[in-house]
């Protein structure tokens, strides 16, 4: 999916029109067109400006593998996509402390009690 393709359907599932969104970025809506048709070098003003009024992250705008959807968007609406990458990282720091653990403890169960005899 290009730029430009990702521009319109978070458009169309946010319900806005083009000359809306272009008012609100404060540009015409020609040049927002211009934006959903062949948006190969946009500046990064402008792309802020589009995440301002689309109420989204820049990284979930250039996130392309992540599909423009309401659920997503209901995701990336209510929270930071900077604190769902912070979160997935705490969390994959305290599985790594758990398995940890559990190996520990393994390895404490499969050792022969002190003063007992194998026989």
């Amino acid at each position: 999916m290009s730029l430009a393709t990702r521009l319109r359907k978070i458009r169309e599932y946010r319900g806005m029109k083009q000359s809306a969104v272009a008012q609100e970025m404060n540009i015409t809506q020609q040049a927002y067109s211009c934006l959903e048709t062949r948006a190969g070098n946009v500046k990064m003003d402008t792309m802020q400006r589009y995440c301002v009024v689309m109420k989204i992250e820049i990284s979930f705008l250039l996130a392309f593998d992540i599909p423009v959807n309401d659920e997503n968007l209901l995701i990336f609406d209510r929270i930071n996509f900077s604190q769902v990458v912070d979160e997935y990282k705490k969390l994959t720091n305290r599985l790594s402390v758990y398995e940890e653990l559990l190996m520990k403890e393994n390895s404490l169960n499969k050792r022969p009690l002190e003063g007992s005899s194998a026989a």
